[in-house]
């Protein structure tokens, strides 16, 4: 049986409306952000592959799928827009990741890129044969 990778995103969910369970809660944010970036990321490759795409399975397949999106359906406003969501989706969680200080509260942070990743997957889902 193969993962349900919408699963991430309700674990994210779960992160941002209890960060004191799991705890502490910035790193319970952090990961929030992280998890709702590879909800959307890993159910676009998904589609990507579908629709013709190769993942070469190393770090390049982020801006790949992005690129992807941006260039595959120049009419389809869905593809460029999930592109451009992904990529911001993305700068969060390496900032999540990877930065000591965070620009912005991990709480506004994971809220943002809980409901950007809800979009990805939106429009994900109303492409045709998706």
């Amino acid at each position: 049986m193969s993962f349900d990778w919408v699963d991430l995103l309700r674990l994210a969910e779960a992160l941002e409306s209890a960060p004191d369970s799991p705890g502490p809660p910035e790193a319970a944010l952090r990961s929030a952000v992280s998890r709702a970036y590879y909800a959307a990321f890993h159910c676009a490759l998904n589609l990507a592959s579908k629709e013709g795409f190769v993942p070469s399975y190393s770090g390049d397949d982020h801006q790949k799928v992005q690129a992807h999106f941006r260039n595959s359906s120049p009419s389809d406003s869905n593809h460029r827009k999930i592109a451009v969501e992904l990529g911001r989706l993305y700068r969060n969680r390496c900032a999540a990741d990877y930065d000591d200080a965070l620009r912005s509260q991990p709480g506004s942070l994971a809220s943002l890129s809980i409901n950007m990743a809800r979009s990805v997957l939106s429009k994900l889902n109303s492409i045709p044969n998706s």
